[in-house]
């Protein structure tokens, strides 16, 4: 048994071993791991890293797969034309993010890229003879960021009219993405902008389709305590606003599973794992923020968004607490130290 856990650590540390590097020094190891997962119970252990390794190797984008993203970027006729050198003239890359640093960051690695591999500068604030605008980010998740940041570039920075919208992301979870697109082409109707959406990587996560979906969502539990305080306040919740909630994953009713998991069983152990550790955060004192729920950050009443997509540069707080709530540094008296994570998220500055 001890084999296989070292194994697996040593397998997650080897994928997240250049995670942050921007920011600190630290060492994303099997010793790091191995502290994450000893906060289980021994029994879920094997399961958790298991699941994880295999999010991991799927969701985790490294540096090179982001470069490799690019180039694909690059050789995508319906963007960059047949001619791409040519067409880099009358392109701007967009760095109009409200918050956070992921765009930017991704169009500094973009610029240094296809200057080294390409030869090419690229236009990142003339909007001279543009007929192209690209917007650029890791991941749309309710895609409520990407229709704020349209709406304010439209508005104050008046960008050519007749022209063209690529939004393009590393993944994206298409639950929202009909009103999202729907909300960008009304907006970009006032320039008489054309807008499309591209992204490498798609998840499953709008309910009006078919499962399987590609979401951690866990099904029903009772026999934790920290879980039923949280299913507690979200009933009270629900009935002191009147608006419904999501709660609990129904079984499918086929065996079909998402190949973001081993194995359906696996999956069920894997998600409770994760719920019972994100309501024990979500209980501790000062994190009473109402977005904050076990599975991540939701603006519905539901036990989180429950992503996963991670980038070499940081983690979305979309994604379940587990993974990325607490602080690497903070003593075990301090709240921000009851819980140490795998991936310490940067948060987002103004």
């Amino acid at each position: 048994m001890m084999n296989l856990v070292q194994k697996l650590e040593e397998s997650i540390a080897d994928k997240i071993k250049n995670y942050q590097k921007h920011l600190n020094d630290w060492k994303f190891d099997d010793a790091h791991v191995d502290k994450w997962i000893n906060q289980f119970p021994v029994d879920e252990r094997i399961i958790v890293l298991t699941e994880t390794d295999n999010l991991l190797a799927q969701n985790y984008m490294s540096k090179r797969n982001i470069k490799e993203f690019f180039d694909e970027i690059w050789s995508t006729e319906e963007i960059m034309g047949t001619s791409p050198r040519l067409s880099m003239d009358k392109i701007q890359f967009l760095n109009i993010q409200g918050r956070g640093n992921s765009q930017r960051r991704l169009v500094d690695l973009l610029e240094k890229q296809y200057l080294k591999t390409k030869g090419v500068a690229i236009n990142r604030e003339n909007h001279f003879n543009i007929n192209r605008y690209i917007y650029l980010d890791d991941c749309m998740f309710t895609g409520f960021r990407l229709i704020k940041d349209i709406n304010d570039w439209i508005d104050h920075m008046h960008p050519n009219k007749n022209t063209q919208l690529d939004v393009i992301f590393l993944g994206k979870y298409n639950g929202n993405y009909n009103y999202v697109f729907k909300q960008l082409q009304k907006k970009c109707s006032e320039r008489r902008i054309n807008v499309d959406i591209y992204n490498m990587y798609e998840y499953n996560n709008d309910l009006q389709s078919m499962p399987p979906y590609d979401v951690l969502w866990p099904q029903y539990m009772e026999d934790d305590e920290y879980v039923n305080a949280f299913v507690k306040e979200m009933e009270e919740q629900k009935k002191n606003t009147g608006k419904g909630g999501l709660g609990f994953r129904n079984p499918y009713l086929t065996k079909e599973e998402s190949n973001l998991f081993t194995s359906s069983q696996n999956r069920i152990i894997f998600e409770k794992a994760l719920l019972k550790k994100g309501a024990y955060i979500c209980s501790l004192p000062q994190c009473r923020n109402e977005r904050l729920k076990p599975m991540g950050y939701s603006h519905i009443i539901s036990l989180g968004f429950g992503a996963f997509f991670a980038t070499c540069y940081n983690i979305s707080n979309n994604c379940p607490l587990a993974f990325w709530w607490g602080n690497m540094q903070s003593s075990s008296s301090e709240t921000l130290g009851k819980w140490y994570p795998l991936l310490p998220r940067e948060v987002h500055q103004q």
